[in-house]
């Protein structure tokens, strides 16, 4: 099997995670999966989350399988240096980001608003290198993204 259709597969992995995590909650009224529409893509966006109280969040959801090794999560801000396309993190309309460690079945979910704040403030200090697939990004630790609650465990 190739790379991009395990990673497509990988992904339908973390997106079915949330999902169910999502209408879990109690405050949940409806959850929307927008990952097959075209608009939504080009977004960055793979569900709409309406709450019971009638908030409405846009939810990207990323998938790693070495995060939990590493400790970092990538914050791309090159997806690929030959088109020069922006990374997820920085175009994505999504409110929050899922982030799910697929090797230890762990959930998280990021303030999309906060994490750009972040590497705003932060990028004389972050070191961006060159990543797979001809992109280019930050890696964040993620033990400081939840210490600064920019990142939270979902439970």
């Amino acid at each position: 099997m190739g790379d991009f259709k395990k990673d497509i597969e990988t992904g339908r992995i973390g997106e079915k995670k949330t999902l169910d995590f999502l209408n879990s909650l109690d405050i949940t009224y409806h959850v929307e999966d927008v990952t097959e529409d075209k608009l939504w893509q080009d977004l960055d966006v793979d569900f709409i989350y309406i709450t019971k109280n009638g908030e409405i969040y846009k939810i990207e959801v990323k998938t790693d399988t070495i995060a939990h090794i590493s400790g970092n999560i990538v914050y791309e801000t090159i997806s690929n240096k030959h088109y020069n396309t922006e990374g997820c993190f920085s175009k994505s309309n999504a409110d929050m980001i899922f982030y799910y460690l697929s090797e230890v079945d762990e959930l998280y979910y990021i303030n999309t608003y906060l994490l750009r704040e972040y590497v705003s403030e932060n990028k004389n200090r972050l070191n961006e290198v060159d990543m797979g697939d001809f992109a280019r990004g930050y890696l964040l630790r993620l033990k400081k993204l939840l210490e600064l609650e920019i990142m939270f465990k979902a439970e």
